[in-house]
């Protein structure tokens, strides 16, 4: 295979597969309401979650087989005839063969190697598939965008040709994890329900921009239904066609595929499907819970995705939310008299006055958040930015006081700047904040 034939075969597939989600995403613009797909068991052998299983499995064997020095888990992941096409600074591109790249890792076997990998997307059309992963070099600041065509020849998914590029921009391998909810109508109702469009593009935006990696949750899995999409703001607009953002939301992951470990902040999208699901999932609070009390992280909501928070109970039995500053979508901004309220299971206002929460709220229209702690708020979709930035903030300093516990008191080794941010780089570098999904989002051993 030459290095022009596999990366057109590669473009065509990815410019094909981008039509297609583009067709279906005009549907979703022009008001179509979407039912969302629950993802299939694995004890149906569902060929799509199947094939899906098998693609993430030869990613991962690829992204820790780098990062720990794994040879054979490496050869694993390529068919033996694989071309890999890498970029090298200045700007060069060099082929090799797997035999070559494999070797590469052969002096420090089971070391790890700083790498920090993840993986953003992929789409299947038979048995070909196309892949696109992250790797980040955190110490050099370093991100490699990988695309894989990959192959499903006798019952196994192998990658056939790997590409790269290569940028400087933040990688220091933080993730957040998005909660969605599944329902696409108003219980017991035709009336359309969905998750605010308006508040994922916001918010993802905000995070990805400041170098983290976002994944989304919901209570089954698979598609999440949208809702308020506003293609007349660039934004939204932006990434209504950004495949990997779309992708993210036409395959959320269940629990099963969620290790809390691995997050440091949990952020509840609003939209009046927020209602729905989410408050009473057990499964979705004890991952919660387990990012906000076992490891430290942030537990954030914006407009109706308060919903989800107000059920959350700490291991003492006492409310997450009890004598904190929340905030959510207030009973004086909705419409009681139509029928899309009176399908709400409960108000958000008066379930966290319930709880003991200290409910507040600002004018309409305009961003209003609340931050207590680890505990971030925001009002409603205007809220989204400036919610997500508090959350960056707080991420942030959690972290920077780890940096300074690492390197001591000693004020002559505290520096902002360059020297900051390698120190800082330095104290995530390491096997416990790298993870990788191979389905079920466990981190290698």
């Amino acid at each position: 295979m030459t290095y022009a034939r596999s990366l057109s075969s590669l473009c065509s597939l990815l410019f094909l597969t981008a039509l297609l989600r583009a067709a279906v995403l005009m549907l979703i613009a022009n008001g179509a309401s979407l039912a969302a797909t629950k993802q299939p068991s694995v004890a149906a052998e569902s060929p799509l979650l199947l094939n899906e299983q098998g693609i993430t499995t030869a990613i991962a064997d690829y992204l820790e087989g780098t990062s720990y020095s794994r040879e054979a888990q490496i050869r694993r992941a390529f068919h033996p005839n694989a071309s890999l096409f890498l970029t090298l600074p200045p700007g060069g591109t060099r082929a090799l063969s797997i035999d070559e790249y494999a070797s590469w890792f052969k002096k420090t076997p089971g070391q790890f190697t700083g790498r920090l990998g993840n993986l953003i997307s992929l789409h299947i059309d038979g048995d070909i598939a196309t892949a696109k992963a992250e790797v980040l070099l955190p110490k050099d600041s370093v991100r490699f965008v990988d695309l894989f065509l990959l192959k499903k020849m006798d019952g196994a998914w192998q990658i056939i040709s790997k590409t790269a590029r290569r940028e400087t921009a933040p990688a220091h391998g933080r993730k957040v994890l998005f909660v969605l909810s599944n329902a696409s109508h108003m219980p017991g109702t035709q009336i359309s329900a969905g998750n605010s469009f308006s508040e994922l593009a916001r918010a993802y935006a905000r995070f990805r921009a400041a170098g983290y990696s976002v994944h989304a949750i919901s209570p089954e899995g698979g598609a999440a239904p949208l809702a308020y999409i506003d293609t007349s703001d660039p934004l939204q607009k932006t990434y209504l066609y950004n495949a990997d953002f779309m992708d993210m939301l036409a395959r959320t992951r269940s629990a099963a595929q969620v290790n809390a470990a691995d997050y440091a902040a949990v952020f509840y999208i609003g939209g009046n499907a927020a209602m729905f699901g989410v408050a009473d999932n057990a499964s979705i609070q004890k991952i919660a819970l387990s990012i906000y009390e076992e490891h430290g992280g942030v537990v954030a909501a914006v407009c109706h995705g308060s919903a989800g928070i107000v059920n959350l109970m700490l291991a003492d039995g006492i409310p997450l939310i009890a004598g904190k500053r929340v905030t959510g979508y207030p009973d004086a901004f909705e419409n009681k008299r139509e029928p899309y309220y009176r399908t709400f299971p409960f108000s958000i206002e008066k379930r966290i006055a319930e709880r003991k929460g200290k409910f507040s709220y600002g004018k309409r229209g305009s961003s209003h958040i609340e931050v207590d702690g680890r505990l971030i708020t925001g009002m409603n979709f205007q809220s989204t930015a400036d919610t997500a930035d508090a959350v960056i903030r707080q991420i942030e300093a959690r972290y920077a006081r780890k940096v300074f516990e690492a390197i001591g008191s000693d004020t002559k080794q505290w520096q902002v700047g360059a020297g900051h941010n390698d120190a800082l780089s330095h104290a995530v570098a390491d096997p416990a904040h790298c993870a990788f999904m191979r389905g079920v989002g466990t981190a290698p051993q």
